[in-house]
This record gives structure tokens, sequence and C-alpha cells, in this order.
């Protein structure tokens, strides 16, 4: 499973991604869970482990742009004054 990586988009409802991320991440730590339970590949194991610190990643952006925005609309306006 390959990840994708989830680019902000003007008006991007910002809960819609974080819902849909920690859905993602939340399915791959379940894979994750059950493969290491039955000794399955270790390069499977270690793929979905990728793929889901990508998706924390990901929520990280997330979270950072909702709290930049509004700093970055407000010294866009002190540099209109």
């Amino acid at each position: 499973m390959g990840a994708q990586r989830v680019w902000r988009v003007a008006g991007t409802d910002y809960q819609s991604q974080i819902d849909q991320l920690l859905v993602k991440l939340g399915v791959l730590n379940r894979r994750i869970e059950a493969l290491e339970q039955g000794n399955s590949a270790s390069s499977t194991v270690e793929n979905l482990k990728a793929s889901a610190l990508i998706f924390s990643r990901e929520l990280d952006e997330v979270r950072c742009s909702i709290a930049t925005e509004p700093l970055a609309a407000l010294l866009g306006g002190l540099m209109k004054s």
C-alpha cells in the first residue's frame, strides 16, 4: 500500500482531512498489530510502519496549518498597513 501525500487546498475543511488521516492511520495500526501477532514478513510490517509515519506527519502538517493560518493572515494585514 503506497501512501499519498495530502496537500492543503484553499478552503479545505481541516477537520475532514484530520478525520480521514486518523481513519487511515487506525487501519494501518490494526494491520501492523495483526501482522506482528502472526509473525508475518518483517518487510511488510516495516512498509506499513513507514506508511503510518507518513500519515502521522501529514496529520502534524494539517494541525500546524490550522495554527499558523491566523498568524499568516495577521502578518499579511500588518504588511499592507
